[in-house]
């Protein structure tokens, strides 16, 4: 595999990056495909088949148990979409999914199983639905990850987006950052910095990365931080609960005070979401509830994450709470 690359589609050409031994077949028997980023790749420790960030990405026989009670659709997009790619779940806010590529296939993405529904002039149809949907505010930018967007559709939608006067704040979310942030640099071909720089002076830029353990933040990611920093965007973080990566209170503090060095501020620790394949990463919300404990003895208030569930048809995410 070339260096140039800077994905990684093949189990074989990572295990040989990693220099670990080679996957079995049965490792790679998944309906969900492996992909991830050189970039993130390169954030593993070489020799370490229990890598934390390894085990975000790599499939197992594990994804291929039937478990009562996780679904294709756990959080209730399909009742929420009102047409391809644009889903309304909450009030005053519209979710759009301009596209199905990610930098990286998480293998506890709630989307894993998301029907691949056709995408072609979604720019204009989302012109339209916001016409007559005038008490939109927000719009959150979901997907996959809009910013592996090409460039020229990314600048297309974003210049209608600015074009409605309704729309105060465009919230994006994105792994980029810590998979991808070659993307933010000004000099990279393709650059989307310009883009994110003609939105933040037009509307409020809420930008929500989501970062899983303090391994995935690096000096590439700090810099990007830095330069969105610069255009007055929130920066905000939200985690997924992790049997086996980040189920660690001495790991989720670190992760909190990481955060904040370069600027962003914990947001959401997601229970979860029942997915088809995903639950060997489950655990339970007694032992969740335990490890916010833990962490807000280490942290200041500021730096704990609220610890949620999203569940289908709710109008907001709902807290999990002490009984």
């Amino acid at each position: 595999m070339a260096k140039s690359t800077p994905f990684f589609t093949s189990l074989k050409d990572l295990f040989a990056f990693l220099e670990l031994p080679e996957p079995s077949t049965q490792v790679a028997n998944s309906r969900f495909s492996f992909f991830v980023s050189r970039h993130f790749a390169s954030k593993m420790e070489k020799g370490n088949p229990n890598d934390p960030l390894l085990r975000e990405i790599l499939p197992t026989e594990e994804e291929n148990r039937i478990v009562e009670g996780f679904c294709d659709d756990p959080v209730g997009d399909g009742k929420s979409e009102k047409e391809p790619g644009i889903l309304q779940k909450y009030k005053g806010r519209v979710l759009i999914e301009p596209t199905f590529t990610c930098s990286l296939h998480c293998r506890f993405c709630f989307r894993r199983a998301e029907p691949k529904r056709s995408l072609e002039n979604f720019t204009n149809r989302l012109d339209a639905w916001l016409s007559k949907t005038v008490d939109i505010h927000e719009v959150i930018l979901s997907g996959g990850d809009p910013m592996m967007l090409p460039k020229p559709k990314l600048d297309e939608l974003f210049d209608m987006i600015l074009s409605k006067e309704q729309v105060k704040t465009v919230r994006i979310h994105t792994r980029t950052p810590v998979t991808y942030p070659q993307i933010f640099d000004a000099e990279f071909k393709g650059s989307i910095f310009p883009t994110l720089q003609k939105v933040a002076e037009k509307k409020k830029l809420v930008v929500v990365v989501h970062v899983d353990h303090p391994n995935e933040l690096d000096d590439a990611s700090a810099k990007v931080f830095q330069n969105l920093q610069k255009l007055n965007a929130t920066l905000l973080n939200q985690s997924t609960l992790l049997k086996g990566i980040n189920d660690s209170g001495a790991v989720l503090t670190e992760l909190s005070f990481k955060l904040f060095s370069q600027g962003v501020l914990p947001y959401y620790l997601h229970q979860l979401d029942h997915a088809t394949g995903v639950a060997h990463f489950e655990i339970s919300d007694a032992e969740a509830l335990k490890l916010v404990e833990e962490v807000r003895l280490g942290v200041p208030g500021y730096l704990v994450p609220r610890l949620v569930r999203e569940i289908a048809g709710e109008g907001s995410k709902t807290p999990i709470v002490h009984p």
